[in-house]
């Protein structure tokens, strides 16, 4: 039972059952010109992940996939965390 239990402080990529098709698929609709670097990416996960707000690699304060989020220039967190 313990195995499928939904991680509340996760990303998608992080869990076993999770579908890193979709995120990489939504990822690579953003043009390369409008994405943060790979760092930026990093340090805007870490942030989420800390976040008493993420759920299952969702933001609860709007309902997005920080991953897909997090990966646009244009994007920002709406508790302005980042």
């Amino acid at each position: 039972m313990i195995d499928k239990r939904v991680c509340t402080r996760c990303l998608l990529r992080d869990m076993v059952d999770a579908d890193t098709a979709m995120i990489e698929k939504y990822k690579s609709a953003i043009k390369k010109a409008d994405m943060v670097s790979d760092e930026e990416y990093e340090r805007r996960l870490d942030i989420c992940k800390d976040c008493d707000k993420l759920n299952a690699g969702t933001c609860m304060s709007c309902g997005c996939y920080v991953e897909i989020r997090a990966a646009a220039k244009i994007s920002k967190c709406p508790t302005k965390k980042w």
